[in-house]
This record gives structure tokens, sequence and C-alpha cells, in this order.
């Protein structure tokens, strides 16, 4: 009884976002929803299962159910192409991507994390009436000498902010900095230094929690790690000079990848040019106040 209360209160609050934030009094007309056969309330029922579980709840569990552990760390040219056909294909027969990451080792931090972001879209969609189309997911593969800000994975795998940017522009999710608002699963660009872009030293994770030790807190994350490979560390917060974090809210709007130009001209120059925490605030829309549930 409890648990089919909490999905009909979940179908409310997906269906009528005035009823989730309680201001029912002052909202507009609700706009009345098509329940007139067993399957459109079907459909309906489904996506609010679905949002019932945060999106994070995917990447840990990509991360302990698909995630080799170990495997060293690499970031040569000859890492990164590996990745094209051997890690990530696109399957023209079966209109399907084929994630393979026991086959990305060694790897590194920006890879890890987007086999990590592919794998997390894939269980999405199973718990999900939500699909992305085939053409959104033929645009997530990657391609031998794919440069920095050229298509999907070019953008993640970019200097800078390159997955924080990629989520605000298709508007899956949203980028802060604050970390009392983190949650394990979000994803956190770190920066070791001030510079951004072409003389950074950076790390992208995936964010497992804080803790405090000897009156330091340290972050705990997830990544292709120097020297082990996929692993977990736990670092001090007062190392980091800068910290962007990501949380995909809306995966569905991932399917506007198809609608990208390109080259981001922005990501691709993070490889030549220096930017500011100022202007990546900027371009990545990051907020400052509490990000949506």
């Amino acid at each position: 009884m409890i648990r089919l209360l909490c999905t009909l209160t979940a179908l409310l609050m997906v269906l009528y976002p005035a009823y989730a934030s309680g201001k029912r009094g002052d909202s507009p007309q609700l706009k009345q929803r098509d329940f007139s056969t067993p399957a459109k309330l079907k459909k309906a029922t489904a996506t609010a299962q679905a949002q019932q579980v945060a999106f994070g709840q995917y990447v840990l569990w990509a991360i302990q159910n698909k995630m080799p552990a170990g495997g060293g760390y690499s970031a040569t040219p000859q890492t990164v192409n590996h990745l094209a056909g051997n890690v990530v294909s696109w399957q023209p027969s079966t209109q399907k991507l084929t994630v393979n990451p026991l086959n990305a080792r060694p790897s590194f931090c920006s890879a890890a994390c987007y086999l990590v972001l592919l794998q997390a879209l894939q269980k999405w969609e199973q718990h999900s009436s939500t699909k992305l189309p085939a053409s959104a997911w033929q645009a997530f593969n990657i391609t031998e000498n794919q440069a920095d800000g050229h298509g999907v994975w070019g953008r993640a795998n970019a200097n800078g902010p390159g997955l924080a940017k990629l989520v605000a522009d298709v508007g899956a999710g949203v980028n802060f900095t604050d970390v009392a608002l983190a949650r394990p699963g979000d994803f956190l660009k770190i920066f070791w230094s001030p510079d951004i872009g072409a003389k950074e030293r950076g790390h992208l994770v995936v964010y497992l929690g804080a803790e405090k030790k000897n009156d330091r807190i340290y972050l705990r994350y997830w990544s292709a790690n120097k020297p082990e490979g996929y692993s977990t560390k736990s670092v001090p917060l007062d190392q980091m000079h800068n910290i962007i974090f990501t949380r995909i809210t809306a995966p569905q709007n991932f399917a506007r990848v198809v609608k990208l130009p390109p080259c981001d001209p922005l990501l691709e120059s993070m490889l030549s040019k220096e930017f500011t925490m100022a202007q990546v605030i900027k371009m990545c829309r990051i907020r400052v106040r509490k990000p949506q549930k």
C-alpha cells in the first residue's frame, strides 16, 4: 500500500508540477492529460516511476556493475584512438551503440566518465518510457582522431568544462560549485591550479561523497586515476583550486545532441587558449543556488 501511494504521488508530481511545488492555489489551470486508454496510463505511470530514481543512481550502478577495476592509466593518442570501434561503436544493423569498458584498459579520466555516462543512459532507458532516438545514440559514437570540441565525445573530452558545457548546451542537467549541494553520482571537474584551458591540470571524476579527516574536508571520487586506473580516491578539498559539479536532471534532453553544431569553438580553443573561472561560469550557466532535484 505504501509503495502504491508513493507511485501515485510521484505520478501527480510529474503530471502536475504545481502539485509538487505546493503552489496549487495561485497556479494556472492544470493541463488535462489523456488517460483514455490503459496504454497511455501505463506510459504516464512508468514515466513517474522512472523520475523517482535520480539519474545519479544509474551513474553509480554503472560504476559498480559495468566498470572494471584497475587497468592502469594512459592518455596517449593511441589510448584515445583505441576507444573508437574497440570500446564504443555504432552498429548500423541493430541501430545500437555498444559499450565495452573491459577493452578500455588502460584508460584516462574523461574516457572513464564518458563510458559511465553512456551506460547510465542505457540503464535509464530500460526504466523509462522515454527513449533517445537512434540518431542521438549514433552521435555519441567515438571516431578515430576525433578532435577536442568536435561531436559529442570531442566536447566531453575537451579541456576545461567539456562535459559541463555539453550538458548545459543540451539542457540535460545543471552545473554548480557548492560542495554542500553535491550528491553521489554527480560528475565533477577538478582544477588543481588556477589554469583553465591550454595549461590546465584537471581531472574529471564521479563524486562519491565528502568526509572529514583531521579537520580537513576530503572529497571521495571514482575515475581512471593515476597510476592504478579505475579506482576511488579521497583528496582534500583545499588541494582543489576550482570545482564544477554536473548533475544530470533531464537525460531525455540528450536527444538534442543531434542539433549541436559539428564543432564547439570555445571547447576546441581550450587546447591553445586560457580561460578564467568567470568565463567558465558564464559559458556553462553555472548555478549559485540549489540545483533541481
